[in-house]
């Protein structure tokens, strides 16, 4: 519900329920709630258990190890282009932030909702705050990349990485 504008929300909630309760059968008793996967209790439950059952989980936490040591990024995040939801992660820092990835989601969440409301196209995105630069950027067809990078990094050399990374990362989980 939350990438439904607010003054559609209710309509689109009363649609959808109208809908379903279509297709119920008589004897069961169902409630509707007009929530999302972005409530962050709800969205943290999805992206445990989405995280929990990939295939490959052990691949992409080494891939996206050996993609942070290949750019010198600080934090590297996969997450599902559709639903937003973290799939994994890799840092080196040795105080992590256990917040990080409910951050990410929530930016994440904003930067897709002002693409489906501008019917544009998402490619990338840079972000450069007081300490480092963060890289947003479509990864495969599947995925979104995240990067925390310092601020001396060359910003195109990691680009070029991680367009060729995609490449071996599709050819690594699937064989």
């Amino acid at each position: 519900m939350d990438i439904i504008a607010d003054e559609q929300r209710e309509k689109v909630f009363n649609e959808k329920k109208s809908l379903y309760e279509k297709k119920i059968q008589n004897n069961l008793e169902v409630e509707f709630y007009p929530t999302s996967i972005w409530e962050l209790n709800i969205y943290n439950y999805f992206s445990q258990i989405f995280s929990k059952y990939l295939k490959n989980s052990e691949k992409i936490q080494n891939f996206l190890k050996n993609c942070a040591s290949n750019i010198d990024a600080s934090e590297v995040f996969l997450f599902n282009k559709k639903t937003s939801l973290f799939i994994s992660c890799y840092s080196n820092k040795e105080k992590k932030d256990e917040k990080i990835i409910e951050k990410m989601c929530i930016s994440l969440k904003k930067i897709v909702k002002r693409i489906k409301q501008s019917e544009n196209d998402f490619k990338e995105m840079t972000i450069n705050n007081k300490n480092n630069i963060i890289y947003v950027s479509e990864f495969n067809e599947y995925c979104y990349i995240v990067v925390i990078l310092l601020k001396d990094i060359k910003l195109e050399l990691v680009k070029l990485n991680i367009k060729i990374g995609s490449k071996l990362f599709e050819n690594e989980i699937t064989n």
